[in-house]
């Protein structure tokens, strides 16, 4: 079947085929934002929206209302759109709230996973690897949050899922910005991950509970310490002073 484009559904008035243009745009939005081409604070003009996509205003409000409901775009006054802020403090909570929730999941998980789920793992963390090498992070991100995100289904609980499934989005944003930053080899955020599969293959719950703990909080540690590195970096000399002191 032809993938429908923008273009395609344009013309096409019905209710259905509306909300399907909504979500395309939705998705492209979405994308540009996780990946800051859309940066923090950047107002999102409908207007705009519609003539770079080629649609009218209508599916391009829509698709805000989505993006709205999942914390990337907020209202203000009712009128403007604007893409969320991206607050370290509220991700550090936010980070805190996962490990919980996936540490919680993950003790479920260890008492009743099976080696096939222990494979697919492994299979999500060797596309992690491959998408690293190839300097893919849209790929590696995708995977990463796949990854948690059985963890949580495998843990059996559908409410552990549900708590999750809000917190991806944002969740997505931060590791996209982040991530690069602070692994020089984007191959080794795969890395990351075997101890949590190690854990759960050995059907060890605790393990497994302070493996994705760890994990899940080890970029905060990594931001941390590159702070304290900064803090300790001789300062510039001017140029002025540079000159006096040769």
């Amino acid at each position: 079947m032809q993938r429908q484009t923008m273009e395609d559904l344009r013309p096409v008035k019905n209710g259905a085929v509306s909300r399907s243009l909504a979500h395309q745009i939705m998705q492209r939005l979405r994308t540009e934002i996780i990946h800051g081409k859309l940066a923090p604070g950047e107002r999102l003009v409908e207007l705009d929206i519609a003539r770079r996509m080629g649609t009218s205003q209508g599916p391009v409000r829509e698709a805000l209302q989505m993006l709205e409901r999942d914390g990337l775009v907020e209202r203000r006054a009712h009128t403007a759109s604007f893409v969320a802020p991206l607050s370290f403090d509220d991700m550090y909570e936010l980070f805190k709230i996962r490990s919980l929730v996936e540490g919680y999941a993950i003790r479920r998980a260890a008492q009743r996973i099976s080696d096939a789920d222990c494979d697919a793992l492994d299979a999500l963390v060797d596309q992690m690897r491959e998408a690293g090498r190839r300097g893919d992070i849209v790929t590696l991100v995708e995977c990463d949050l796949a990854f948690h995100r059985r963890l949580c289904e495998c843990s059996g609980s559908a409410t552990l899922v549900q708590m999750w499934t809000p917190l991806y989005s944002q969740i997505q944003r931060f590791i996209a910005q982040n991530h690069p930053q602070h692994f020089r080899n984007l191959a080794s955020i795969a890395d990351t991950h075997d101890p949590i599969v190690a854990a759960l293959r050995k059907r060890k719950p605790a393990a497994a509970a302070r493996a994705v703990r760890e994990h899940i909080m080890l970029i905060w540690s990594l931001m941390e310490r590159c702070n304290i590195q900064k803090r300790h970096l001789p300062a510039r000399r001017t140029g002025s002073n540079a000159r006096a002191r040769s």
